[in-house]
């Protein structure tokens, strides 16, 4: 048993476990970042790996969102937090490496903290670049490398250890806005999310913004 399965089990459940994780970061900042990541979006929105719906609040009426998310639990959260969105949400069970849609079909992809766990995001962001219409945007808000080299190299020796106490395909240092670049969307911008103290050495958090060509 992985320690987030022990963990999972403490809590009552990952949706609960998520929640008391990632909602002392909300109360601290971070869901205002997830809101401005979102509230002027318009058409048709992917999600990828939506949790248990922690974004929905934030999505504008009017819009027409598809959730994806592989993990039960989170999806049965998803799904009743969708109920109460201002936006028309769905959430269906999917797997970011081979999206059930047709090409060029959504205006936006969203997805936040989930890339840092895809098995190949290289062949997700390729993905993500055939289901937008030209032009359409790429928003993320991920943790990711460290700039500084010394702790990025810190997350390097640690992210066997994390991965395999983590045990859902979690990585520290992942290069997220580079590997953006490298499937050939136009990067407009990268900006900080500041942390509470002590959280962002290890975990520093970004918001991404990006175009299909």
């Amino acid at each position: 048993m992985s320690l987030r399965d022990w963990l999972d089990r403490r809590a009552g459940g990952a949706d609960r476990l998520y929640d008391r994780v990632v909602r002392p970061l909300d109360d601290a900042g971070l869901d205002r970042f997830r809101d401005a990541l979102v509230a002027d979006l318009r058409g048709r929105v992917l999600e990828l790996g939506c949790g248990p719906g922690a974004a929905f609040a934030h999505y504008p009426p009017g819009v027409q969102v598809t959730a994806l998310e592989p993990e039960p639990a989170f999806r049965a959260a998803a799904v009743a937090r969708a109920a109460l969105a201002p936006a028309d949400i769905t959430v269906l069970p999917g797997d970011a490496h081979d999206l059930p849609f047709d090409d060029a079909c959504f205006d936006a992809v969203v997805a936040e903290l989930a890339l840092c766990s895809v098995a190949r995001p290289d062949v997700v962001l390729a993905e993500v670049a055939r289901v937008l219409r030209p032009g359409g945007e790429l928003r993320l808000l991920e943790h990711v490398r460290h700039p500084s080299r010394p702790i990025a190299r810190l997350q390097d020796a640690l992210d066997p250890l994390w991965t395999a106490v983590e045990g859902r395909g979690c990585h520290l240092g992942r290069d997220t806005p580079g590997a953006v670049a490298e499937a050939g969307f136009t990067l407009e911008s990268v900006a900080p999310v500041p942390m509470p103290p002590g959280a962002g050495w290890l975990f520093p958090i970004v918001t991404v913004r990006a175009r299909r060509p």
